[in-house]
């Protein structure tokens, strides 16, 4: 499949318009609109702003948008009343035009409950209700990309770990599903492999996972940054996410490499793939570190003829 040059993509507030940043919406062309916690699209006022902030992303110059689907307070797997609402998140998505949602398993266990989790069973039970929503959405053009996590928290006191290596993915590729694909943060998978393989060697046992590994399950969709920290449970530190990669704790070289083989990847199951910026922001109404990244990525061989770096046009994909 010959597939256009990946689009770049940057994170807003979905029910904070001022966040979008018009410049980065005209010239590299894509959105993706988040809702941080569950609780902010309970009621019809809320619901109300997010669907005009969505439409207004259009009027500004996007011409790719997807949605990030809540992770706190957002139990869709284990609540009836959230599983609706992300029903009615993907059909918003649907109505205004988005191409995808970006979904976390949202399985949040306390380091003190990790022992005795059942990951596995988790796991069928996130896969069974992602097949009951594939069933709901019948015909709808939407995708739904569910993303990798780190292998523990930014803290290193809980986990959100139904799926973060590429074998964790396996049933849900089971399902055979034209729709469900994987939402590859590199961001994520940097965290995870570094943590794994440092692991490993220490315990002389061979390394787990490589750099390069991806799912079976085909590559929707991208999330991109570099981290610095490494959180775990036996000291005081924590994960920084979102960092740019030329202030980051792994190699940039190494980083270009997973973002590399991640596009590629994608680029042979889809001819429009999104790479999303998730760098942090000391103000989120004045963009720095996105322009950094930017700038970055643009000036690496073999990663800037991949990805659309400036263009214009009016369709919604």
């Amino acid at each position: 499949m010959t597939s256009a040059p990946a689009t770049l993509r940057l994170t807003f507030d979905g029910l904070r318009r001022e966040q979008i940043e018009t410049r980065w919406a005209r010239e590299l062309g894509g959105l993706e609109a988040y809702v941080f916690d569950g609780c902010d699209i309970e009621n019809e006022d809320q619901w109300r702003v997010l669907g005009a902030n969505l439409r207004h992303a259009f009027d500004v110059g996007a011409r790719r948008l997807t949605l990030h689907f809540p992770t706190e307070n957002a139990d869709w797997v284990g609540d009836r009343a959230v599983y609706d609402r992300l029903r009615r998140f993907c059909d918003l998505a649907a109505d205004v035009g988005a191409l995808g949602v970006v979904l976390h398993a949202n399985q949040f266990v306390q380091l003190a409950d990790w022992p005795a989790f059942d990951l596995r069973g988790a796991r069928a039970r996130v896969v069974e209700r992602v097949a009951e929503l594939d069933e709901y959405l019948g015909d709808s053009p939407v995708w739904i990309g569910m993303e990798n996590m780190p292998v523990i928290g930014a803290q290193g006191i809980d986990f959100d770990s139904v799926f973060v290596r590429p074998a964790d993915f396996e049933p849900l590729a089971e399902l055979g599903s034209d729709r469900v694909g994987v939402t590859w943060d590199v961001c994520h998978w940097a965290v995870s492999y570094t943590t794994l393989t440092a692991m490993a060697r220490l315990g002389q046992r061979p390394d787990p996972v490589g750099p390069f590994d991806l799912p079976a399950l085909p590559v929707r969709h991208l999330h991109f940054a570099s981290f610095s920290g490494h959180a775990m449970p036996t000291w005081p530190d924590q994960c920084v996410e979102g960092v740019p990669p030329q202030h980051g704790d792994i190699a940039p070289d190494l980083l270009a490499g997973m973002l590399t083989v991640a596009l590629d990847a994608a680029a042979s199951h889809s001819d429009e793939v999104g790479v999303v910026f998730e760098v942090q922001e000391d103000d989120y109404e004045d963009r720095k570190n996105c322009w950094v990244t930017y700038e970055w990525l643009s000036s690496v061989p073999g990663l800037a003829e991949r990805v659309d770096c400036g263009g214009s046009g009016d369709d919604r994909g």
